[in-house]
């Protein structure tokens, strides 16, 4: 019985969600249920895993995908582009599109606001609810709120910020008629909020799949570390490198117990003195780290990842790939400057002779070997073979679209590193090059990024030869590079490190902003459109709001006049109306 009350907690917790006739489709819920329901620490679990469950729905996911890479310079149209998809990678973006919907982060949100306005009436009813417990409960309804928002004001800048949940009638349809609050209010009190609740939320899980797929301790200061590079303000480089040392710190711990009880059989080796999972399985192989963090999940060095399994299929696997694999593409390839010129004549990502991440993301397919699939959340598994020093790719296990289950990795360990590696290329750049603190400044972000590069070129493998060019270090680039040289150095790393997991768009806005322009942006993009459409775009992109999405024409038809669309697209917005 509470099994089937806790499901239709979950469909009532989503049913405001179905229609688009209503501003944020916020109807009440039904007051009679959910006073049946909320009555013990039971029930405020269940609707705690029905936030994930939201959030790990196609429409959030998809999205997760489409806002933060679409626009950058690592898709192309694949086989069976639809128009919606087509006109973003054109960078035609108008109010009509279907990816300027973002009803499915509300829903989430929604259900955040739910469980954050009942778990304290269930703790006074139920005496086996300990306060602590209900902290924690509220420490992941508010984080995961927190990270909606985050996805939201990334995407479309302003944007309506509601906290009370839809539950009852009071104050009508016009309760939620909720104008825009700026980029940068939200922001600061997503921080504010962050760093209240990083003190109740949870270290470890007794569940060890729960410790990587639900909030804890760690996710909310690697979401804190984000947040500070994006808000860049006078203390916020040393607030990330703070909250990044905390990760670093749990990690090292996790690391010493694993290495005192499986010693030399852990695949966990220390680069530059960080634990990772070292991409050499044994002397003949590299792709043991991709394996792990990819294929198995639930990794050492996952923060926090949506999960999937065969029944719960992962909804971004159709972008890359379509049930005839091996004679068609799904909806996005890779462009060819990313898949073309691997061992560095001309990659303009993979510079690297041995960079495993390579075979990691490309996937050449038998039918076309011009073009390129995104591997990396179809493939289960990558074995590539040294041989005579140099690698040749051996074998790849591929996942089909009817057997999709990788998870959807949000926060990784390697991206903490690299987090903090910003913040230390940013306190260089304020202290001035020469200067004794920025040359302190540019060794530590050097080892961080060192750190994560030398895992995945298999750096302790003694099979690959010691005379190929494997390391930073080798390629030119040292900690005595300059600090705009090391910046341009970790946007390569993190392109490399994390491309298709949907935080290149981000990133390329993230510089944008802090730098206040858009060159770098357009440096980047120029590849991806001929010259006409990128003249085009470089007139829209004078306008910084133009980095950002339209919002829906739906949510402003149904708002009553209180969003206003981005200043970017009011006049597109007319030419739109005008036509129709």
């Amino acid at each position: 019985m509470k099994h089937i009350k806790s499901l239709l907690l979950v469909t009532l917790l989503g049913a405001s969600f179905t229609s688009c006739n209503d501003f944020l489709n916020l109807d009440p819920l039904n007051d009679i249920v959910l006073e049946n329901f909320w009555t013990d620490k039971s029930d405020v679990e269940s609707a705690v895993l029905g936030i994930y469950e939201a959030l790990a729905q196609g429409d959030c996911v998809k999205r997760m995908v489409i806002w933060g890479e679409i626009r950058s310079d690592n898709y192309i149209e694949g086989e069976r582009t639809n128009e919606d998809i087509r006109q973003l990678l054109h960078e035609n973006l108008i109010y009509t599109n279907s990816y300027c919907k973002y009803l499915a982060f509300y829903n989430v949100i929604n259900r955040a606001n739910t469980v954050l306005h009942y778990a304290p009436t269930v703790a006074e009813k139920d005496p086996n609810y300990l306060y602590d417990e209900l902290l924690a409960h509220e420490a992941e309804a508010i984080t995961l709120r927190c990270l909606s928002y985050w996805y939201l004001i990334r995407t479309f800048h302003d944007v309506p910020y509601v906290l009370e949940p839809s539950i009852d009638n009071e104050g009508g349809k016009d309760k939620f008629y909720v104008p825009q609050s700026s980029f940068e209010e939200i922001l600061d009190t997503l921080i504010k909020d962050l760093e209240y609740v990083k003190r109740y939320a949870v270290n470890k899980y007794a569940n060890e799949a729960s410790n990587s797929g639900r909030i804890t301790k760690s996710s909310i200061c690697a979401l804190l570390a984000d947040m500070y590079l994006w808000r860049g303000r006078a203390d916020d480089w040393d607030k990330c490198i703070a909250v990044c040392e905390e990760v670093i710190a749990l990690k090292r711990a996790d690391y010493d117990k694993i290495k005192g009880k499986q010693g030399q059989l852990s695949d966990l080796k220390l680069f530059n003195g960080y634990p990772l999972i070292s991409d050499s399985w044994d002397e003949d192989y590299l792709g043991n780290a991709f394996s792990e963090i990819f294929g198995s999940g639930n990794s050492f060095e996952s923060i926090f990842e949506l999960p999937y399994t065969i029944d719960v299929k992962n909804p971004v696997n159709g972008f890359f790939i379509n049930r005839q694999f091996g004679t068609n593409f799904g909806e996005l390839k890779i462009t060819n400057r990313i898949g073309d010129g691997f061992s560095g004549s001309g990659n303009e990502v993979f510079e690297q002779p041995l960079d495993n991440r390579y075979y990691h993301n490309v996937l050449t397919l038998s039918n076309d070997a011009t073009s390129y699939a995104p591997g990396k959340f179809i493939t289960s598994s990558i074995d590539v073979y040294i041989s005579g020093g140099s690698i040749d790719l051996s074998s790849q296990s591929v996942r089909g679209e009817n057997s999709a289950q990788c998870n959807w990795m949000i926060y990784r360990f390697s991206e903490v590193l690299l987090f903090e590696a910003e913040a230390y290329i940013a306190k260089a750049q304020i202290a001035g090059d020469g200067t004794a603190d920025a040359t302190t400044y540019k060794t530590k972000a050097f080892n961080l990024i060192d750190a994560v590069n030398k895992r995945a070129i298999g750096y302790d493998n003694e099979k690959i030869a010691k005379t190929s060019p494997k390391t930073l270090k080798v390629m030119g680039i040292t900690e005595s590079s300059t600090p705009e040289q090391l910046l341009e150095l970790l946007l390569k790393e993190r392109r490399r490190e994390f491309l298709l997991e949907g935080k290149r768009w981000y990133d390329l806005v993230r510089i944008s902003r802090r730098e206040g322009n858009q060159e770098r942006l357009l440096r980047a993009i120029s590849s991806r459109h001929d010259g006409a459409i990128f003249q085009a775009i470089k007139i829209k992109l004078k306008n910084p709001y133009y980095m950002y999405f339209p919002l829906a024409k739906d949510e402003l038809r149904n708002s009553n006049g209180t969003l206003k669309q981005n200043p970017a697209y009011k006049d597109d917005e007319k030419v739109e109306q005008a036509s129709h």
